[in-house]
């Protein structure tokens, strides 16, 4: 059971290192304003939330930092559903509050 779970946890390790790759080139597109389109760049940032536990997806914080300014409700509302998912500390402490001041200081990231 434990050599299981210890694979699994390998695997998604695995994984996380693919999707960083593959993201990372989606993510040089957004800035490099190929994608401007809103709802793209929600399905991005939708896709990226998955793998924010492993401390490679910095990418999605550069992503929240880059795309405030022009979709500043957008990146409030993916930093609230990061901070849901992976920040405990957070999900006890009242949460949005603090979206905007902590936008460029987030979490574990």
């Amino acid at each position: 059971m434990e050599e299981n779970i210890r694979r699994i946890a390998e695997e998604m390790n695995e994984l996380s290192k693919v999707a960083v790759v593959q993201y990372r080139s989606i993510v040089d597109d957004i800035l490099n304003k190929e994608f401007t389109d809103k709802r793209e760049n929600a399905r991005v940032m939708d896709g990226m939330l998955d793998f924010c536990q492993f401390d490679d997806m910095l990418l999605f914080k550069r992503l929240c930092r880059e795309l405030y300014p022009h979709h500043p409700q957008l990146v409030q509302d993916y930093i609230s559903y990061y901070r849901e998912m992976w920040d405990n500390e957070y999900a006890t402490d009242g949460g949005r509050i603090k979206l905007v001041k902590d936008l460029f200081n987030f979490g574990k990231m």
